[in-house]
């Protein structure tokens, strides 16, 4: 696309002349060396460089969307895993007017990287295939059902329009039909689609089942382009949706190097967390997972890889080139080695600036695309624990977004380090004498200075300018961002895998299958119990029991049918049981629905039955007060009621709720006069209702 090698053009322009780079008008008529981007919002708050919070991009065509055709969409790129669509390309219909083809672009195809489909959903239902032909589909309640199938086929192209393109269906499973045979108008000869992923789709037109037009459809696609090194020198390099950058004036050894002083090297470290079962795990420090919109200029998208890759970008002046810097702890032997600045060698005043106490941070609370959540929205929060606060800090948050994460552990990871690293707020410069031409951007030095009590404290690097002292001689100009290797102790963050279709999932437990409640097991047991336990949408705890026939219900001591009586006497549907609900993470605020039911089966006038469900609720709070409720429904002479008993009791859980329990007990009577009773339907449903004020 011209603009962007226009824009990049202009970088280049930029370099060899006095000027602006990359957004920053830093640059001096000697040379110059400036991080321009990869800083946290908060750092470069800190450091002066500020850049607004961003919420997401606005008004972008073509990014995880689908738009009507216009010459004006803009083609995304997508690294590594992404839920993403875009702008439709071109259309056409066929089959005598019933079935209409789409052609979608999903991503400009990267110079290296393969890419793959894992899913497809149609109106958010995951579609399953035959080829590339819909055989059925599942809702985001997993429930299956097969309105699409025969009606909806889909192609995924990659690189060109042919059949060998092919990449969905994967290789040996299905359809590899060459995309002009697909859309009617195309020519093998001018419609290749070249350097293009792009998505075919017909659709049959199927009004009972709500196919008249595309339906909002999102692909589950992966690019095994996904190191933040190898990513940045991609979009470095190409002239079509990048900078288009010669590597003449990258220092290349820096972006894609191996060694953990590269940003390669450094992203492909292996870092602790916890799974979703306490275990501890391994993944590489940073990936890029997300789609990069070509609507935005190359300094932002170089900005927004740095930012996720946690690493710097620079243009050193000495070299003339472009490098990358990962904000990483620096060993003993390099601080040991560091530079040192004292009165020997500055020239000039020491100016020192640190954040106010009112303005510092004590809180990050970012937004990111979860994979967890098909790339919806996500948040993490992190803050600063009360120990490490000033004395009277008022609480002071920072909200932004990290567009290329798409999991929280790594977007725990990042914010953690830009929080401490704005704490540490001191920001120094200083002018040297020619000796400071040896100090590179990215550096660790050690300042001596006996007004500010600095013994080789030890800054980063931020910004170098050559200038010309008063005095006719060659000096730098230096700003310094405070050091401290606690900013790179991080804790090891836990990734909760929920299941995607129950983004909600309350802190009261869903019991294993079978757990509760346990049958009474007199004399034998009874294998007419049939006790399930389900997990689905917010549901908490279900059970249900199964059908106990009549003359075949639980009794203290089992009798055959012939030998009953009118004062035989049947008890006990299950032990009673207490449930601890402290053990599984704690009761939320809210509010909450206990329903029971039965439906009794037999003779409709056996007059001296009799069945009972009871539950009681106690729930204590942090002030040591206790919310008890009883719940339960019974019915004395089952002549009289309904066929069916059910019973709804709504109980709202106050703020600061610190354990709970449900003791639970059932029994029934049957006395033969008239027939046999029995029971059917027999449950407790548990359910969430809605969520309430956390505190």
């Amino acid at each position: 696309m011209a603009v962007f090698t226009a824009i990049a053009t202009a970088i280049v322009g930029a370099v060899a002349t006095a000027g602006t780079i990359l957004g920053s008008t830093l640059l001096f008529n000697v040379a110059v060396g400036v991080v321009a981007a990869g800083l946290g919002y908060a750092t470069a708050k800190a450091t002066g460089m500020f850049k607004m919070p961003s919420a997401g991009e606005t008004n972008d065509p073509g990014v995880r969307i689908t738009l009507a055709p216009d010459t004006s969409n803009k083609i995304p790129v997508l690294y590594g895993k992404a839920f993403t669509s875009g702008p439709i390309f071109d259309a056409a219909i066929k089959n005598s007017n019933d079935t209409m083809t789409y052609c979608i672009a999903l991503s400009e195809e990267t110079d290296t990287g393969t890419f793959s489909v894992s899913n497809v959903y149609l109106n958010d239902a995951r579609l399953v295939f035959s080829g590339n032909s819909v055989t059925s589909h599942f809702d985001p309640n997993g429930t299956s059902a097969t309105t699409y199938a025969g009606n909806v086929r889909v192609n995924v192209y990659q690189g060109g329009s042919t059949g060998s393109d092919v990449i969905f269906p994967a290789s040996g499973t299905g359809s590899t039909t060459a995309a002009t045979t697909l859309v009617p108008h195309w020519n093998p000869a001018t419609h290749t689609a070249n350097s293009l992923v792009f998505a075919v789709i017909e659709i049959d037109y199927s009004p009972e089942n709500g196919l008249t037009g595309l339906p909002p459809i999102t692909f589950e696609m992966q690019n095994t382009l996904k190191n933040p090194g190898n990513v940045l020198m991609d979009y470095l390099n190409n002239d079509r949706y990048g900078a288009g950058l010669s590597n003449t004036i990258i220092d290349t050894s820096s972006i894609v190097g191996t060694a953990n002083t590269a940003m390669r090297g450094f992203c492909d470290e292996l870092i602790d967390y916890k799974d979703s079962g306490g275990s501890t795990q391994q993944n590489k420090r940073y990936e890029i997972n997300g789609v990069l919109t070509t609507f935005s200029d190359t300094r932002s998208n170089i900005d927004k890889i740095c930012t996720a890759g946690g690493t710097y970008f620079a243009y050193d002046g000495k070299q003339g080139k472009f490098k990358a810097i990962p904000n990483r702890a620096f060993t003993t032997g390099e601080k040991a080695n560091a530079l040192v600045y004292n009165d020997d060698n500055m020239v000039g005043k020491l100016d020192i600036s640190s954040t106010e106490l009112f303005n510092m941070y004590n809180s990050v609370k970012v937004e990111f695309a979860d994979d967890n959540r098909k790339d919806s929205m996500n948040t993490v929060v992190i803050d600063t624990p009360p120990a490490q606060r000033n004395a009277n800090e008022p609480d002071n948050q920072l909200n932004y977004s990290i567009d290329l994460i798409n999991d929280k552990v790594r977007a725990e990871r990042l914010a953690n380090v830009d929080l401490q690293q704005s704490r540490l707020a001191t920001v120094i410069q200083y002018t040297t004498d020619f000796s400071g031409m040896q100090t590179d951007i990215g550096d660790i030095v050690k300042v001596d200075n006996d007004l500010y009590g600095f013994d080789n404290k030890l800054f980063k690097v931020m910004r170098t300018r050559e200038v010309e002292t008063a005095e006719g001689m060659i000096g730098v100009e230096m700003t310094g961002l405070e050091y401290d290797d606690d900013i790179y102790t991080m804790p090891v963050n836990a990734q909760y895998d929920l299941p995607r279709a129950n983004i909600d999932q309350p802190k009261l437990p869903v019991y294993p299958e079978g757990s509760f409640p346990l049958p009474i097991a007199l004399e034998g047991g009874y294998g007419n119990l049939n006790i399930n336990t389900e997990k689905f949408g917010n549901q908490i705890n279900r059970f249900h029991m199964g059908p106990l026939s009549p003359g075949g219900q639980i009794e203290d001591k089992p009798a055959p049918v012939t030998t009953m009586g009118n004062t035989t006497t049947y008890t006990n549907l299950f032990t009673r049981r207490e449930l601890d609900f402290t053990a599984g993470g704690g009761i939320e605020p809210g509010e909450y629905s206990f329903i029971g039911g039965v439906t009794p089966i037999g003779a409709a006038n056996a007059s001296l039955s009799s069945f009972s469900l009871v539950a009681n609720v106690q729930i204590e709070y942090a002030n040591s007060s206790v919310q008890q409720e009883d719940f339960g429904i019974s019915a004395l002479d089952l002549d009289y009621i309904p066929s069916t008993l059910e019973a709804n009791k709504k109980i709202t859980i106050g703020p600061n709720p610190v354990s709970g329990n449900v003791l639970l007990e059932g029994f029934n009577t049957l006395d033969q006069v008239g027939g046999d009773r029995g029971y059917t339907g027999i449950r407790y449903d548990m359910l969430r209702l809605n969520k309430g004020d956390v505190f």
